[in-house]
């Protein structure tokens, strides 16, 4: 999750070429602890690499956490005042069962506290 120059340059890319419904951006943490973490998330919203996000992703990690700080302190701390939703603990990325998102695809998110879906269009 570290927001090297490739990862801000495509978000500028994207960001300009989004459709009307914006944006759904996902993330997650692989093997950084939850302080570089929080770290590298509040980098990556100060560079705006959430600007006109409408929801965040967070896949499940199996990264550890610190004494003061868990992964998901870690994300609230760095995202919690983006007024998106952030849905955590995705099945996506480094943790079974891998499912894989699209870069570019169009997405719908479906949440609700007995039906969780993402459903990616390619167009």
């Amino acid at each position: 999750m570290r927001p090297h120059r490739y990862a801000v340059r495509r978000h500028r890319v994207l960001r300009n070429d989004h459709g009307p419904e914006g944006l759904l951006v996902y993330i997650e943490a692989s093997a950084d602890d939850a302080a570089t973490i929080c770290r590298n998330l509040h980098g990556m919203r100060m560079a705006g690499f959430f600007t006109n996000a409408n929801a965040v992703l967070v896949g499940r990690t199996r990264a550890p956490g610190i004494d003061s700080l868990t992964q998901h302190e870690a994300v609230l701390d760095a995202l919690g005042g983006l007024a998106v939703p952030i849905i955590a603990d995705v099945e996506c990325g480094h943790v079974p069962p891998y499912a894989p998102l699209v870069n570019g695809a169009r997405g719908h998110v479906l949440y609700t506290e007995h039906h969780n879906e993402l459903t990616q269009t390619l167009t």
